[in-house]
């Protein structure tokens, strides 16, 4: 079966091993997934790579085109692509007669319950994932939600193990570790990855002991996020930096608020905030709060920048803010990338108290910690570390110590492959890295060809 070419072109994916099933990729907020597939292909894992959505981001990570594996879209819409939707059906129906008829029930039933346009779609989209299979002997889906829903129903239909890695929205948004829907997933899948301890005991809570829950941090290449250099005497600009998706569990109006204290004390500071909005009122909303609050001239809203941008960012910041709260639905950050890269790159940081948040930061020795959504504390820290330049250096010099203990993507993705690797009774030492690297540490020079997936 071949599908319609919507990308670049690259090596054929007949040696894959292991199909990645996620919601969109390559996506510019999720570095943690980039890495993890540059990283795995790296140590000689070869990878396919499933995207319930077409890629659609104006701004894209440079080393998305160091990916060496095919990336096929799944049919999003069934207007768009019908004949290819319904030859997948045929052919996964005369195949797998019963297993397919008994996934559909189940799908149906799934769907009743909620969303029931929304679930069949998934359903079709397993489907068509199914008839691509051919060299795949595991599936791994990122997120319990969407991504893992399309796996769970493939794995239905042909028997093929999963696994699946979790994070925060998927978990804690709307109480789903109490959903049957979301258990039944979780409790058939092979191994879970959890990425901390505190979603970890989350989930032994809701699933039992005999769940096999492995905690693997999301890594960052140390090798990119290197210690900055500061001029010998030289000072830096009172930046405050900070990013992630403009959404409400980052804590983004509570870092605005904090600068009109800033200012309110005579305090000389500028402030940037990198990202983008998961719906178009997101970044109107505040850019209009930095405008009530008259801070135009002290508050850039930047918009998405990639990565290879956000290192100058870094560079050039005096610290690093991300005020993170648990969002009313229950949404919650967990370990955002952005703060271990600016720990990595001897940035000082301040964000929350949150259970997980503290498996990385220790208050006043690593970073510094206020109360979830206390304004008043939160513009005290940054004060504090506006102005003074002693205890900045002696958090940045141990806060990437406690990134390279502990967030090496090298060493966590290590784990990740070896978990693969037994998984589909092979020796861990089977594979090796197969190419020549780059200098940013992986492949230089090919890019993962992006297509869509047709009957």
């Amino acid at each position: 079966m071949k599908g319609r070419p919507c990308g670049q072109s690259a090596r054929d994916a007949e040696s894959a091993r292991v199909g990645y099933v996620l919601k969109m990729f390559p996506r510019i907020s999720e570095t943690f997934i980039l890495n993890e597939v540059l990283e795995l292909e790296r140590q000689g894992l070869p990878l396919r790579i499933f995207s319930l959505k077409r890629p659609a981001e104006s701004v894209a990570h440079a080393q998305a085109k160091e990916v060496r594996a095919v990336s096929s879209c799944l049919p999003e819409r069934a207007l768009r692509e019908p004949l290819g939707i319904v030859r997948a059906q045929v052919r996964v129906c005369r195949r797998y007669g019963r297993a397919y008829s008994r996934a559909l029930r189940h799908q149906i039933r799934v769907g009743r319950g909620g969303d029931l346009k929304l679930s069949v779609r998934r359903f079709w989209q397993a489907c068509c994932l199914v008839t691509e299979l051919d060299g795949i002997s595991h599936l791994h889906a990122h997120y319990v939600t969407d991504p893992a829903e399309v796996t769970f129903a493939a794995h239905l239909i042909t028997g093929i193990p999963y696994s699946i890695s979790t994070h925060a929205k998927d978990l804690f948004q709307d109480d789903r570790l109490n959903n049957p829907t979301i258990q039944e997933r979780l409790r058939r899948a092979q191994f879970i990855v959890a990425n901390s301890q505190f979603s970890a005991e989350g989930l032994r809570r809701s699933l039992g002991d005999r769940a096999q829950i492995h905690t693997i941090y999301n890594g960052i290449d140390l090798e990119v996020f290197s210690p900055r250099q500061i001029p010998q005497g030289g000072t830096l600009e009172p930046l405050i930096l900070s990013a992630g998706r403009l959404v409400q569990k980052k804590g983004f109006a509570i870092l605005i608020r904090a600068c009109r204290r800033l200012k309110d004390r005579g305090v000389a500071f500028k402030c940037e905030i990198a990202g983008k909005g998961l719906l178009p009122t997101e970044m109107p909303v505040l850019v209009a709060l930095v405008k009530t609050l008259g801070l135009e001239a002290e508050v850039r809203l930047l918009g998405a920048v990639a990565q290879q941008e956000m290192l100058a960012h870094y560079q050039r910041a005096c610290v690093f803010a991300l005020p993170c709260v648990v969002a009313p639905d229950g949404d919650r950050d967990i370990l955002p990338n952005v703060l271990k890269e600016a720990m990595a790159m001897g940035v000082p940081i301040v964000t929350s108290r949150l259970e997980a948040i503290e498996e990385l930061v220790e208050h006043g020795r690593n970073g510094l910690l206020t109360t979830p959504g206390d304004v008043e504390a939160l513009a005290s820290s940054l004060e504090l570390l506006l102005k003074d330049a002693a205890l900045c250096q002696q958090l940045a010099s141990r806060s990437r110590q406690r990134v390279q203990e502990r967030f090496d993507m090298r060493t966590n993705f290590a784990e990740l492959r070896k978990l693969h690797l037994r998984l589909m009774g092979l020796s861990v030492e089977r594979t090796t890295p197969v190419v020549p690297v780059g200098p940013s540490g992986h492949e230089a020079g090919t890019a993962g060809v992006v297509r869509s997936v047709h009957a």
